[in-house]
């Protein structure tokens, strides 16, 4: 509750400011798809004070008009006016400096806090950086108390060594504070609510442990295929698309040790020293049947579209738990998930066959918590069976903001928790790398499209006595 009430007073003072909402690749499906919608709705909420500026930055030569005219299939048309008085287009080639010279000349004319979203492909990240800083734009102005801050989505790099050097010309401009590393994910309700949850209630903090905890699963796969991202799925797969950021960010939150403050400087150290602590077992590397049909992709290409491994903490709080890890692609159903399998009671005195405790976070297709329990089934007999208490967002909440609404708020009042820090990102590719090395050479097992995936991944959590679990 001290959260909300902290970001209650910061979205007051906050919005007392004039901000700059500047957004790279503002024509991109990034933008059009995810980043105006929410920057609409949050409009439309009141979220953004009429202080707010926003302005796209693009290569195609749009007059405004042209370029707002493409939101038309989602503003109703009684809210554009309002909306659209909001937003400018700034044609730039943000690789041009003299370009880059000129939009600052434009934001120049106010003195106003700005945030630079680089919603561009990865390879122009550093680029981007370094203009803004040879045009000053990366400072903010002490005499305004005014802000300037820089958002990059993921990948941050492709391998440890790219992040590093990626890191080393942003920190070259901006200062680490400045930096929102964003993973969309962290912004979701169900992914927050694994903090809240642990670290609220005893009941399952105080075994949350080894001595307590048999197993532990990660799912994040989807029925779709790679659709019409050829070129970057082939030189990144779904271990840098998925494991190396959402999966990690999952399991980090899971298992970290509890923070001494609820602050977001602990909670980010004690994320980072999880991740230095996971280590890999074993791995398993597939594609579809049909993935090198696909547009802008190697005929000869081994990409992963599938990655299950399994992960072993050396933290003592953990020590000897298996994490097993499933993503992939063009696979049965879309599902994200996380099941926490407790041990099974010992000499327990009644017969029967049930299962053992579980404690479920599902993150798609809906938003839900649920705990597997034994319980008796009515009758005059003493029968034992499996049950289940869910916990269900939709029934209690509705219709929830979007992951990306609320780390856009984020961005604007200064929170970094839901953001990954330098050293996080080096150890997440740390571990990354150790799996990209184990199967760079390694030809992908070809899996049937709607399939669960290869057999093999099968084996891996078989040969240790237990199994995939769906909920």
């Amino acid at each position: 509750m001290k959260l909300s009430m902290k970001t209650f007073d910061l979205c007051e003072k906050a919005f007392e400011e004039n901000i700059d909402f500047i957004i790279f690749g503002a024509t991109g499906d990034l933008a059009h798809k995810k980043l105006f919608p929410d920057l609409y709705n949050l409009a439309k909420d009141a979220k953004f004070s009429e202080r707010i500026r926003i302005i796209a930055v693009g290569r195609k030569d749009f007059t405004k008009d042209e370029f707002l005219s493409t939101f038309n299939e989602f503003i109703p048309e009684e809210d554009r006016i309002s909306f659209f008085s909001r937003i400018e287009y700034f044609k730039a080639d943000f690789s041009n400096l003299d370009e880059m010279k000129l939009l600052a000349d434009y934001l120049g004319k106010n003195c106003n806090s700005r945030i630079f979203y680089l919603a561009v492909p990865p390879a122009f990240y550093s680029i981007i950086a370094e203009n803004l800083g040879k045009v000053k734009l990366n400072y903010g102005c002490s005499k305004h108390n005014a802000f300037s801050r820089i958002v990059i989505e993921k990948p941050f790099g492709i391998d440890l060594k790219s992040s590093l050097e990626l890191n080393k010309t942003i920190l070259s401009v901006f200062h680490e504070d400045q930096v929102y590393r964003i993973d969309h994910y962290l912004g979701k309700e169900p992914v927050e609510n694994i903090f809240a949850f642990r670290f609220s209630n005893n009941i399952f903090e105080n075994i949350w442990n080894n001595k307590f905890i048999d197993s532990i699963q990660v799912i994040a796969t989807e029925d779709i295929g790679i659709e019409k991202r050829g070129a970057f799925y082939d030189s990144t797969g779904t271990l840098i698309d998925v494991f190396q950021n959402h999966i990690i960010q999952m399991i980090s939150i899971l298992t970290m040790e509890k923070p001494t403050r609820f602050q977001e400087s602990f909670i980010r150290t004690n994320k980072t020293n999880l991740i230095k602590q996971l280590t890999v077992s074993s791995v398993v590397k597939g594609q579809y049947a049909g993935y090198h049909d696909e547009p802008n992709v190697a005929p000869d290409s081994i990409i992963d579209t599938f990655i299950a491994a399994k992960l072993v903490l050396q933290s003592p709080k953990f020590k000897g738990v298996p994490i097993y890890v499933k993503a992939g692609k063009m696979l049965s159903e879309k599902k994200t998930q996380i099941v926490v399998i407790f041990k099974p009671t010992i000499r327990s005195i009644f017969e029967g066959d049930f299962s053992s405790n579980m404690l479920s976070f599902q993150i798609h297709p809906s938003f839900n918590i649920g705990l597997n329990f034994a319980g008796k089934v009515p009758g005059f007999d003493y029968t034992i069976t499996n049950m289940k208490m869910n916990y269900s967002y939709d029934n209690y909440y509705g219709e929830l903001k979007s992951e990306y609404e609320k780390l856009l708020i984020d961005c604007i009042l200064g929170n970094q928790m839901n953001f990954a820090r330098t050293d996080e990102i080096n150890a997440s590719w740390k571990i990354t790398d150790t799996i990209k090395d184990k199967i760079k050479n390694i030809t992908p097992i070809i899996y049937p499209q709607g399939s669960t995936g290869p057999t093999e991944a099968e084996t891996i959590i078989k040969s240790d006595g237990r199994s995939w679990i769906y909920i």
